[in-house]
């Protein structure tokens, strides 16, 4: 994933690598939508429930081409999750509609929680990702790209998304947002246990 260009790495929900400015941060609270903020907050506590959350960090901010991004640090730890000021106010009904398009067209992993797609989604990066250095999740890296590999080869899988064939990190998060929201199989079971086993 590149580094975007304040000198942190970006992961990105929709595409390629992110590279572009982060500017206007600000809290949830400055959703206009009401729903979208209460979905998001619910997103966020889901989250903790089922695997709790390392990343407290979670903002709206300004920045081109992408629902959300996770930003790694250049020591590599985890910074922050910025979600997308002019997408999120958009409103809950035009961002489950996008993310319930990306699971028709098969591009997104399939979950019972379109709104709360994106949030997940960065959340899980911050649990893990390629760029972060902690030792619990370099020793846990070693599992997931394994898992990576397996479900690469598996032609019997189903409910996942072309995105997470996209490199080990957006599998990592596609098929953690699947665990908190979406239909259990082997491997959301497995990514659970992980978070688990190295403490995400």
């Amino acid at each position: 994933m590149g580094r975007n260009s304040s000198g942190n790495r970006g992961t990105k929900d929709g595409g390629s690598d992110y590279k572009g400015k982060i500017t206007n941060v600000g809290p949830l609270v400055e959703m206009t939508d009401p729903q979208m903020y209460k979905a998001t907050k619910q997103a966020i506590s889901r989250y903790h429930a089922v695997l709790g959350v390392r990343q407290r960090e979670v903002k709206l901010a300004d920045f081109p081409g992408a629902y959300g991004v996770h930003v790694t640090s250049g020591d590599g730890k985890s910074k922050a999750v910025y979600l997308n000021r002019s997408y999120f106010n958009q409103g809950a009904k035009r961002v489950a509609s996008d993310h319930a398009a990306n699971y028709t067209s098969g591009w997104s992993t399939h979950t019972n929680k379109p709104i709360a797609h994106t949030v997940t989604h960065e959340l899980a990066h911050a649990t893990w990702n390629e760029h972060l250095s902690g030792a619990n999740q370099r020793a846990a890296g070693k599992e997931i790209r394994t898992l990576y590999r397996s479900w690469m080869r598996d032609k019997k899988k189903s409910g996942y998304g072309k995105y997470a064939r996209t490199n080990v990190s957006e599998f990592w998060a596609e098929t953690v947002t699947k665990a908190v929201h979406g239909k259990s199989d082997k491997y959301t079971r497995r990514v659970k246990a992980i978070c688990k086993k190295y403490n995400l």
